[in-house]
């Protein structure tokens, strides 16, 4: 089963949790109890990913990472730059966003369930990367534009 697949079952669970949650703890602690959540699960997922260099993790290693973000059409990625400390790219077509659309989500949890798990991916896969997006297209812009940068 591709990433695509894979997070949009979870984005259904997730929708229904998320709603007991806002009814129970109301929206605000909500959304950080689920924030928290996928942050946590992506950050494990970093450090599994971090597991598969074939020697030590670096940034050579992690930018082999965006062939799996586009399977199965998941994400367009174009501009990709790959030099001495720095991984830039523009995300120009996210699968997500439309999927979560078309379930009739909100951009906002859309945002929480995909967007929030690049950082924290990061980290987890080592503390020396940083990431910067300026914008993502889950909330309405026409690209997603990164830097991860590795810190020597």
């Amino acid at each position: 089963m591709n990433m695509l697949a894979v997070r949009t079952a979870q984005a259904s669970l997730a929708a229904r949790i998320f709603e007991s949650l806002r009814n129970g703890v109301g929206p605000d602690r909500a959304r950080a109890l689920l924030a928290e959540a996928v942050e946590t699960d992506a950050r494990c997922a970093g450090v599994a990913f971090a597991r598969l260099a074939p020697r030590t993790p670096d940034l050579a290693h992690f930018a082999t990472v965006l062939e799996r973000w586009r399977d199965g059409g998941a994400l367009a990625i174009e501009n990709v730059a790959l030099d001495g400390r720095t991984l830039s790219f523009a995300v120009t077509e996210c699968a997500y966003a439309r999927s979560y659309a078309d379930m009739g989500l909100d951009p906002e949890l859309g945002f929480i369930l995909s967007c929030s798990r690049d950082e924290p991916f990061a980290r987890g896969y080592s503390p020396r990367l940083s990431m910067q997006r300026s914008r993502t297209i889950m909330q309405g812009a026409p690209a997603c534009l990164f830097t991860f940068t590795w810190d020597e």
